[in-house]
């Protein structure tokens, strides 16, 4: 009996599946995740590791019965057993082999990437006409108009809302040519127009915020290098003649995926 894939009113067979991956731009996303299920072989969860994370870190001694205690846990969670295997220790074998994998090139990438993760605040007026722009600009460097007025009356842009205050936001997200001055961190300057697309941007900056390598950057910088690895597998993979093809297979040839393990 042929099978199908039900979506609301839909009905897709494995042809219109393999279309639909293909149109919708699903296939790396699947590819990636099958890549990750040949790298989780070969990263177990001790059971010591899944009974600190269910108890918090406790010193609560591990029962001799650790199979009971998970399904009373899963139970407990109202969530079934396959969907904590599949789903939990999926996605904690995941952070650590990030761990495994990453955590030793944290500093040095951190270090390449700085430039990339410091924060600012500054004042913003935008306009799109250039005599204008520089008259705002004299008025603020020259007669001690506060950007607040000058953003309420004449900004063209979202920041009007808040008289004129952006951020913090990340330098790599500005316009290069903004970015290139506030890197000189000269806080207090206001600075003559700068062309923005089809726009002036008249801006003083107010902080700037370098980035500091905490427990929270950290994490995005391994998040950062796991990215970049997991897609140039992908590319890899994608890129190999043969490896990706549709194959017709006998309706008698049945696969199960291997369980995660639990060492």
């Amino acid at each position: 009996m042929s099978r199908r894939l039900k979506i609301g009113s839909r009905l897709l067979d494995s042809d219109q599946m393999i279309s639909a991956l293909v149109q919708y731009k699903l296939l790396e996303p699947l590819i990636g995740q099958l890549l990750l299920d040949e790298v989780f072989k070969e990263v177990p969860l001790l059971r010591q590791e899944v009974f600190q994370t269910l108890t918090g870190g406790s010193d609560t001694p591990m029962p001799e019965n650790f199979e009971a205690f998970l399904m009373q846990w899963c139970q407990q969670q109202n969530i079934t057993p396959e969907y904590f295997q599949t789903v939990i220790v999926r996605e904690w074998q995941l952070q650590k082999f990030k761990q495994i994998q990453f955590a030793g090139q944290v500093e040095s990438e951190f270090l390449r990437i700085k430039p990339d993760l410091d924060q600012v605040e500054f004042s913003l007026i935008q306009l799109e006409d250039l005599s204008l722009a520089e008259e705002i600009y004299f008025q603020l460097r020259d007669d001690g108009i506060t950007f607040a007025q000058l953003a309420r009356e004449h900004s063209l842009g979202n920041e009007r809302q808040s008289e004129g205050w952006v951020g913090p936001v990340p330098l790599s997200t500005l316009p290069i040519d903004i970015a290139t001055l506030f890197r000189h961190q000269q806080i207090g300057t206001v600075y003559p127009p700068v062309a923005v697309h089809d726009r002036f941007w008249v801006v003083r900056l107010e902080q700037f915020i370098g980035a500091r390598l905490t427990d929270a950057t950290r994490a995005q910088v391994i998040d950062r290098l796991y990215t970049q690895w997991l897609q140039s597998q992908i590319q890899s993979v994608m890129n190999t003649p043969g490896a990706i093809a549709v194959q017709s297979v006998p309706a008698e040839q049945h696969h199960t995926q291997d369980a995660l393990a639990i060492a």
